[in-house]
């Protein structure tokens, strides 16, 4: 019975800890080291290389999946690009393993509460000629199946699932006019792609991209990239930070912004904080050029850098 007591106390002791972690208050994002080059066009012999994420599998092997084109010329139409996946067994280093997919651009992929099916990928797709948003699932991330619809076509870049469970988030920009008022939105589906809620449209405008990373089971930290001129061009970016728990609750500051290049047309943060080492890192992507410049001769670099969340 002594014993009991002890494991019931040390079980309630833990959890008060765990607690009061989760009811800590994040108050900002730094990036105290510059970022480290992990892979570019030119490693894996595309022509053009576009959106990726970068996951764990369970077994500790990292895999970054991309659109990317590999043809010797760009295709008819610059959307009709593939799904492609790389592998890595440290986190920094990839090779090229296979295509897992056709014609699909703006992909996210995750892993989710779901012995049979623990694989989850959100893109993009043309129907009809519009972009329509589609989520499939896997057994083991490479076979995908079950395609359903989720969204019509005002909803493109970028598509981040967030597991939450048997639930998920659902992050995705939204177009409310061309090249113009760009806004992000969040929704919650099930597993199998049915909606839960309502589509809220979050802060920002005139932005482009976002990275929307879980912290804990109720708050994520979403940074999307906000375009310094507002008449729908795209050559300069900077990056916002903000900490939600469904809902913005508030910015946080973010020094993201020193890292970004003055010569690089615009940067990309793509989907989700991944683990290295025990580190926390931020995945995105730098390019010399930007969609108004036409993507032939474009090159893209992936890189890594660590982030460092602050709690008070």
């Amino acid at each position: 019975m002594k014993r009991f007591w002890i494991h019931l106390t040390l079980a309630a002791c833990l959890g008060a800890a765990l607690s009061a972690c989760a009811e800590k208050t994040i108050i900002g994002v730094s990036f105290p080291e510059p970022p480290v080059e992990i892979a570019c066009s030119g490693d894996f012999g595309m022509k053009l290389i576009n959106y990726f994420n970068i996951i764990q599998t369970p077994d500790g092997i990292y895999r970054m999946y991309f659109s990317g084109n590999e043809e010797s010329g760009l295709p008819e139409n610059e959307w009709q690009q593939n799904l492609y996946l790389a592998e890595s067994a440290d986190g920094f280093h990839y090779e090229l393993k296979r295509k897992i997919m056709d014609s699909i651009i703006e992909q996210s992929v995750c892993l989710v509460n779901d012995k049979a099916w623990p694989y989850r990928l959100v893109g993009n797709q043309l129907e009809d000629g519009k972009h329509c948003m589609f989520l499939w699932k896997s057994k083991d991330g490479i076979e995908f199946t079950g395609k359903k619809q989720l969204y019509d076509s005002k909803h493109d870049t970028q598509n981040v699932l967030v597991p939450r469970g048997k639930r998920m988030k659902l992050y995705s920009r939204i177009t409310q006019e061309h090249y113009r008022n760009r806004r992000m939105t969040l929704s919650e589906f099930t597993l199998e792609g049915e909606q839960l809620s309502v589509t809220e449209i979050l802060a920002g405008d005139f932005l482009y991209n976002n990275a929307a990373c879980k912290v804990d089971e109720r708050h994520d930290i979403l940074f999307p990239t906000y375009y310094n001129t507002h008449g729908g061009t795209t050559d300069a970016c900077s990056f916002r930070c903000y900490v939600t728990d469904g809902a913005f609750v508030r910015e946080l500051p973010c020094a993201l912004n020193r890292w970004v290049e003055e010569n690089e047309g615009w940067a990309l943060a793509s989907p989700g904080f991944i683990f290295i080492g025990g580190e926390r890192y931020l995945a995105f992507a730098t390019r010399d050029a930007s969609h108004d410049h036409g993507h032939e001769g474009m090159t893209s670099k992936y890189k890594l850098i660590k982030a460092v969340l602050e709690y008070q």
